[in-house]
C-alpha cells in the first residue's frame, strides 16, 4: 500500500512539474514572439540594415547573447497585399525591398523537469512591411506667374488690394516653408496649443493669418510682401482641410516640426489658399490687351468644386488622390470693325470649362542608400477642356451643375449688318498617365507635367479657326457676306495669341493648365512598420 502510495505521490509530482513548466514555456514563448515581432518592426524600417537591427533589438531584449547570432533568421523581400492568399504575399530576396520576416528558434527552459524530460526547443517569426508614404501636389505652375493678372486675381480672391511686382512673386516662389512649421506658426496666430495638426486642419483659418503665418517663417522682401497681404485680407475665410492633408503625420502634436522634410513654396501655399477663400468664388476683371482695334478685354471666373484630397498638396500612401478645383471662364473681347464692317463694334464672347484634373499614387519605393529618397509613380489624368465661342449669362457661369448651352452669338449688330457665328472645340484625356519620379526627380524637386494627347498649339487660333459665320446684309451697297465674313476672321485672327496669353497667365497663377496637370513629388516616408505576418 505504502509502495502504491509513493507511486502515486511521485505520478502526481511529475504532472504538476510538467504542468508548471509547460505554462512556464508558453509565457517564455509569448515573450520571445513580442521580441521577435518588435524586432521585424524595427529592421523593416532599414531593410539595408535589417540583421543588424534585429540581432540589436533581441539582444536588448535578452533573447540573444550580444554578438550571438544563434537560432536567427532575417529575410528581406517583397510583400504585396494584394496578394489572395497570405502565404504568398511575402517574397524572399524580391525587389524593391518593403518587408523583413525574423525568426528565431532556441531552447526552452525546463524548472522541474529537466530530470526526466528532453529540453524543448521553442521559436517565434515575424513579418512586417513598411506602407511608403508620398508627399505629392497636383498644379503649380509658378515660373510663369504675371504681375498684373496675378495682382488682380488674388485682390479678387483675397478681399484686399494686391500690388506686388512680378519680383516680389519670383521672390515668393522661390522662398521655401516646412510644412509643419507653417501649421506651427499657423497655429500659434489662431491662439491654439495642445492639438494636433489634424484637429487644426479641421478649421477654418482666415487669409490674413495665413499671410501672417507665413511671414513669421520669412525675412527681407518676401517678408515685406506677405505683410502687405496679410494686412486687408481679414474675414476670408480658407478650410484647412482643403489646403493640405497630412496622413499619418496629421496625429502629431502641433510643435512636431522636423518630423517631416517638407519644403514648400510659399507662393503654392499662398495661391492654394486664395482658391479656396469663401465669397461668390466669382472673380472679374478687367484687362488690358495692346493689340490694335482691341477695345476691351473683360473676364469672369468662377470656381466650381474646390479641391478635394487635400487641396493642392497630401502625404499618404498608394491610392491617395488629389483633384483641382472645377472652373469656368468667360471672356468678351471688343474690338472695332473697318470699313468693310462699316466701322460697327464687334463683340467677341467666349467661355471655357475646365474639369477637375486628378492625381493619384499608383506606386512608391522605400529610400535605400542608392536612391536615399525613394521613388513614386503617381497617374495623372489631365482635366477636360471645352473652349466655345457663345453667350454665357451670370447664372450659367455659377451653374456647375450642367454644362453651358452652345447657341450661335451675335457678333456684329448694327441696323444694316448682322452677323452670327458659332465654334467649339474640346480636349480631353480619359486615361490616366503615369509618371515615374525616381530618387534624383524628387531630390532635384522636378515638376513634371502631363499633357493630353490632344496637341494644342493655340487654344484660341484653332477655335477660331472653326468659326461658322452667318451674315445677313440688310442694306444697298455693302460688301458680299463672304467679303464681310472674311473681313471678320481678318479682325479676329491677330486676337487669338492675347486670348491664348490670357487664358493661360488666369490658370497659371491659380496653378491650373488647359490640357495639363503638373505633378511634383517632395519625397517618399518608410519610417512606420506594421506587422503583417
Amino acid at each position: 500500500m505504502a509502495i502504491l502510495f509513493a507511486f502515486g505521490f511521485a505520478v502526481s509530482a511529475a504532472v504538476s512539474a510538467i504542468a508548471v513548466d509547460a505554462a512556464a514555456l508558453y509565457h517564455e514563448r509569448r515573450m520571445l514572439q513580442a521580441g521577435v515581432d518588435l524586432a521585424a518592426i524595427s529592421a523593416a524600417v532599414d531593410p539595408a540594415r535589417a540583421a543588424e537591427i534585429a540581432q540589436s533589438v533581441l539582444v536588448e531584449a535578452r533573447l540573444l547573447a550580444p554578438a550571438s547570432t544563434d537560432g536567427l533568421t532575417v529575410v528581406t523581400g517583397r510583400y504585396d497585399r494584394s496578394g489572395s492568399i497570405a502565404a504568398e504575399r511575402f517574397t524572399p530576396g524580391a525587389t524593391p525591398v518593403n518587408a523583413v520576416r525574423v525568426t528565431l528558434m532556441r531552447s526552452g527552459t525546463l524548472h522541474f523537469a529537466s530530470s526526466f524530460a528532453p529540453e524543448p526547443s521553442i521559436s517565434a517569426a515575424g513579418l512586417a512591411a513598411v506602407t511608403p508614404e508620398v508627399s505629392f501636389s497636383l498644379g503649380s505652375r509658378l515660373a510663369s506667374l504675371n504681375g498684373g493678372l496675378a495682382n488682380a486675381l488674388l485682390s479678387d480672391l483675397l478681399g484686399t488690394n494686391v500690388s506686388l511686382s512680378v519680383a516680389d512673386y519670383t521672390g515668393l516662389a522661390a522662398a521655401r516653408i516646412d510644412a509643419l512649421s507653417f501649421l506651427d506658426a499657423l497655429g500659434i496666430r489662431m491662439g491654439l496649443s495642445a492639438i494636433t495638426y489634424d484637429d487644426l486642419l479641421a478649421l477654418d483659418a482666415d487669409a490674413g493669418l495665413i499671410a501672417m503665418a507665413l511671414a513669421d517663417l520669412t525675412n527681407g522682401p518676401v517678408n515685406l510682401a506677405l505683410l502687405s497681404l496679410a494686412g486687408g485680407s481679414a474675414g476670408n475665410a480658407v478650410p484647412l482641410s482643403r489646403l493640405m492633408a497630412l496622413g499619418r503625420l496629421g496625429g502629431l502634436q502641433l510643435g512636431s516640426a522636423g518630423a517631416a522634410d517638407i519644403s514648400l513654396s510659399t507662393l503654392e501655399v499662398l495661391t492654394a489658399a486664395a482658391a479656396l477663400a469663401d465669397g461668390d468664388r466669382q472673380v472679374s476683371l478687367n484687362l488690358g490687351a495692346a493689340v490694335p482695334g482691341l477695345v476691351s478685354l473683360r473676364l469672369d471666373l468662377a470656381l466650381g468644386e474646390p479641391p478635394q484630397g487635400g487641396g493642392w498638396f497630401a502625404i499618404g500612401p498608394v491610392d491617395t488622390v488629389l483633384r483641382t478645383a472645377q472652373l469656368r471662364l468667360r471672356l468678351r473681347a471688343e474690338l472695332l470693325g473697318g470699313p468693310v464692317l462699316l466701322g460697327a463694334g464687334v463683340s467677341l464672347p467666349l467661355w471655357l470649362d475646365l474639369a477637375q484634373a486628378e492625381a493619384r499614387v499608383a506606386a512608391a519605393t522605400c529610400p535605400t542608400p542608392a536612391a536615399p529618397q525613394g521613388s513614386a509613380v503617381i497617374e495623372a489624368r489631365p482635366g477636360l477642356a471645352r473652349l466655345a465661342l457663345g453667350e454665357l449669362g451670370d447664372y450659367a457661369l455659377a451653374d456647375f451643375g450642367s454644362p453651358p448651352a452652345l447657341a450661335p452669338a451675335r457678333l456684329v449688330d448694327v441696323l444694316l449688318l448682322k452677323v452670327s457665328g458659332s465654334a467649339q472645340i474640346e480636349i480631353a484625356q480619359t486615361t490616366p498617365v503615369a509618371l515615374g519620379f525616381s530618387s534624383a526627380d524628387i531630390a532635384a524637386g522636378t515638376l513634371k507635367t502631363v499633357t493630353t494627347t490632344t496637341p494644342i498649339a493655340s487654344l484660341a487660333g484653332s477655335l477660331l479657326g472653326e468659326l461658322d459665320l452667318t451674315v445677313s446684309v440688310l442694306g444697298l451697297g455693302l460688301a458680299s457676306p463672304a467679303l464681310i465674313a472674311q473681313a471678320l476672321r481678318d479682325l479676329l485672327a491677330p486676337l487669338a495669341p492675347t486670348l491664348d496669353m490670357t487664358l493661360a497667365a488666369t490658370l497659371s497663377t491659380l496653378g491650373l493648365g488647359i490640357g495639363e496637370a503638373d505633378i511634383r513629388v517632395y519625397g517618399v516616408r518608410c519610417d512606420h512598420a506594421v506587422l503583417v505576418g
